[in-house]
């Protein structure tokens, strides 16, 4: 039955493929295996259409508000059927067949067929058709029925010309969806601003501490690509901030480093690629990429961070009343008067909605308490008063609170002091003398220290701790690499001062610093600005005279100074893998044990640290001959400060022997003992390999540690610096005296074979008298001359 052909059903024949029941409600005819079945759609993409019969399919074609799509030929019986109605649409344009299209896309996707025929588009000149259904406007529409919309030339059904660019597009497209990422990166350094009135200095003023970096950001990325990652990434954090206040953040910009809105530069238009372009230095005049860092700020207008401050005051006077009303009704309620305590009652109830509400000042009212213990009348001063409202103009409000009830001292217009609080009384004499005999004097202001305090703009390598199991497959993390990508900028303020140093050792000295990284890190070294910290730089003895005992402290050149912190730092890179490795074979021993262990295990860790290397010149003229301005001038390992200075820092075994140095009855000696098991795990772990010596620090932080490897490993190579006393693992089994933690059966170590006492006494003696100089050379107890 042509007279049922759809066009939008051209690649199927509209009949019913099986027995069907009509779907619309007021038919439910059904429809039998072969007979003309038609979908019709509804306005609602979202809802499903109906599969209707073919008389129901009629009477939807006479409906005023159906959307009728043409059919391929419009046949006399079908026009008998539209006929029924006299609202039925009179169809009399030619369309593509559709039988045709549908061979012509089977062929095209058979596999068998080697020349699939062409895509053709269909002209006007072969065919006359409309550009789209025709529609009858229904009544309430204010427009007349039986309205047939003419059809606009210059507009083709089917095939058309664009289609011929199918496969340029799909090639272009996949190409940018399997892309790589891209190679040319930048870093951008977002943070949140507020602007300042023009008699202030500058534009704007940070708020608080909200920064972040983002790395390896798209070098060619447009303005509106910059302000979607500055507000993806600081938005939260000001909404945080300033928790409950209505921002409008419809008003905030994004500016760049010379304050320029990223609003008014065109889309499409890379922002930051040619500030990242520089010449070349191979004489080409072609420029090459180099990647930098960027500043962007979230700024919020003046008007409005005023307003967020007015909010902040009201809150924090709304919260000061409250903390004075409930401070009154505890001193009202230790009164005690015989008469009328229900209007005191009463008058502190309507104090305390008074003051909830600030805005709605009431009647000025005082209450006179008669005090029955000193028979003096007590003054509440009234609490319902509005208070002056200050001035919003303040430059130091930097770091407000993110709630809204803050916890700071209340304004002084506010501040009452209980009466029996406000005693006068006056200074102890004694105390008063002695304060004024020494805040007088002056004679012990340190200017060595004051001079000797500088501040260098430095590059941070973070040492990373890493497991044993990955530095063995990963050739490149088999020594602690300087990798540019993840270096930090920065400042280190050093007190270089002999007074303020915190010790010397045989090799390094260790001053107090402060470290501060830009971006701040999420924990460990540099989490926080100004982070106290050990700076330590290594240094030769120089002696006056030959027969002199003191020194005095040399330092390297920068060649010989760099080359040995990064020995140390290697060799604090390597203790981090190794007691990581001895942690996880002791939490693993105890998980599959039967019964804990009957003791505690102590959890110690290595100090975060890092190399710091200084590019700026403090002096105005070269450090030597042919430096460049900018180049490497010093270096310095800086390390985690251990609290408790000399008192809390101990060292428990001395690389030149496997046993604890300290005494039994000493109260860290089990610390010391765990230490002794550890080096036996590592030892025994590692094939007697190597271990970690010298352990030295507090007992919950260890610095300087020392690896000690078996000389069949060097073969005469220098490997882990001077402290490298091969000798002590050669002598390891038979100097280990193995402990409470060594014998516990979970562990499953095995004691070494002992011998006996005079080839054991003969023995542990051949390492001093042998490697005597290379020990007395490693001796951190010799005096320091400043």
């Amino acid at each position: 039955m042509p007279e049922f052909e759809l066009i939008s059903q051209y690649t199927e024949d509209a009949f019913a493929a099986e027995d069907h029941v009509c779907e619309r409600p007021v038919c439910r005819a059904r429809i039998a295996k072969g007979d003309p079945c038609f979908y019709v759609g509804t306005i609602d993409p979202g809802k499903p259409g109906r599969y209707v019969c073919g008389p129901c399919h009629a009477h939807y074609l006479t409906m005023p508000a159906t959307s009728v799509r043409p059919s391929a030929v419009f046949t006399a019986a079908s026009s008998r059927s539209a006929s029924m109605s006299s609202a039925a649409p009179q169809l009399s344009h030619t369309f593509p067949d559709p039988r045709t299209i549908r061979q012509t896309v089977n062929a095209a996707q058979r596999k068998s067929t080697v020349n699939p025929p062409p895509i053709i588009a269909f002209g006007q000149g072969s065919m006359t058709h409309s550009t789209g259904p025709d529609i009858t406007v229904p009544l309430p529409w204010g427009q007349p029925q039986n309205v047939v919309h003419a059809a606009h030339p210059g507009r083709s059904s089917g095939y058309s010309v664009n289609h011929t660019q199918y496969s340029t597009e799909r090639e272009r497209w996949a190409k940018l969806s399997y892309a790589l990422p891209p190679t040319e990166t930048i870093t951008l350094d977002i943070s949140a601003v507020h602007e300042v009135g023009a008699r202030k200095k500058g534009h704007w003023v940070a708020i608080g501490n909200i920064r972040e970096g983002k790395k390896d950001v798209n070098a060619r990325i447009d303005a509106p690509g910059l302000m979607n990652i500055a507000f993806d990434t600081i938005l939260p954090k000001i909404l945080t901030f300033g928790a409950g206040f209505p921002w409008r953040i419809e008003e905030f910009v994004v500016r760049d480093a010379v304050w320029v809105n990223l609003a008014t530069h065109k889309a499409s238009v890379p922002y930051f690629i040619s500030q990242c372009m520089v010449p070349s230095k191979k004489g080409s005049k072609a420029p090459t990429f180099k990647s930098k860092q960027f500043t962007l700020m979230v700024v919020i207008p003046e008007a409005q961070w005023n307003e967020y401050e007015e909010w902040v005051e009201k809150a924090e006077e709304v919260a000061t009343r409250q903390v004075q009303v409930q401070h009154r009704v505890e001193t009202v309620e230790n009164v005690t008067t015989p008469t009328r305590p229900t209007r005191q009652v009463q008058h502190r109830v309507e104090t305390v909605e008074n003051v909830t509400t600030p805005t709605r000042p009431t009647r000025h009212r005082q209450v006179q308490v008669q005090n029955l213990a000193s028979h003096q009348p007590v003054i509440v001063p009234p609490m319902d008063q509005p208070s002056t409202p200050e001035s919003t103009k303040r430059s130091h409000r930097h770091n407000l609170s993110t709630t809204t009830t803050s916890s700071s001292p209340p304004h002084k217009k506010l501040a009452v002091v209980p009466p029996s609080e406000a005693v006068f009384s006056s200074p102890d004499r004694t105390d008063l003398k002695e304060a004024l005999r020494t805040g007088g004097n002056t004679t012990n202001f340190d200017v060595a220290q004051v001079l000797g305090t500088y501040t260098e703009n430095i590059q941070f390598y973070a040492i990373p701790t890493r497991p044993l199991a990955d530095i063995l497959k990963n050739p490149g993390y088999r020594s602690f690499q300087l990798d540019p990508t993840q270096s930090m900028v920065g400042q280190l303020t050093v007190n270089s001062s002999s007074r303020s140093m915190l010790g010397a050792g045989g090799f390094k000295t260790a001053h107090p610093g402060w470290l501060s990284l830009t971006p701040l890190v999420e924990s460990g070294l540099g989490s926080i600005p100004g982070q106290n910290v050990a700076v330590k730089r290594p240094f030769h003895k120089v002696f006056p005279s030959a027969s002199s005992f003191m020194y005095k402290i040399g330092r390297f050149s920068s060649v010989d100074e760099i080359a040995k912190l990064f020995k140390e730092a290697n060799v604090l890179y390597w203790s981090r893998s190794l007691l990581q490795l001895t942690y996880a074979f002791i939490d693993r021993c105890i998980a599959a044990s039967d019964e804990p262990p009957p003791f505690n295990i102590p959890r110690v860790r290595f100090i975060d640290a890092g190399l710091a290397f200084s590019y700026s010149q403090r002096d105005s003229k070269p450090t030597r001959a042919g430096s460049k301005t900018g180049s490497t001038c010093a270096g310095y390992l800086v390390e985690e400060l251990i609290e408790g200075g000399s008192d809390a820092f101990l060292k428990f075994i001395h690389n030149m022997d496997a046993n604890p140095l300290l005494d039994e009855d000493d109260y860290r000696y089990k610390v010391a003992s765990f230490f002794a098991f550890t080096q036996h795990v590592q030892y025994v772990k590692t094939g007697g390999l190597a271990f970690i010596s010298d352990y030295q620090g507090s007992t919950e932080l260890l610095t300087d540690p020392q690896i000690l490897t078996d000389p069949s490993v060097g073969e005469g190579m220098d490997l882990f610096g001077e402290g490298n006393m091969e000798c002590t693992v050669s002598m390891f089994e038979k100097q280990h005296k193995c402990n409470e933690f060594c014998e516990w059966r979970g562990f499953g170590l095995v004691p070494f074979v002992t011998t006996t006492e005079d080839e054991s006494t003969e023995e542990a003696e051949l390492p001093e008298s042998v490697d005597s100089e290379t020990e007395a050379g490693c001796s951190e107890d010799a005096p320091i001359a400043s």
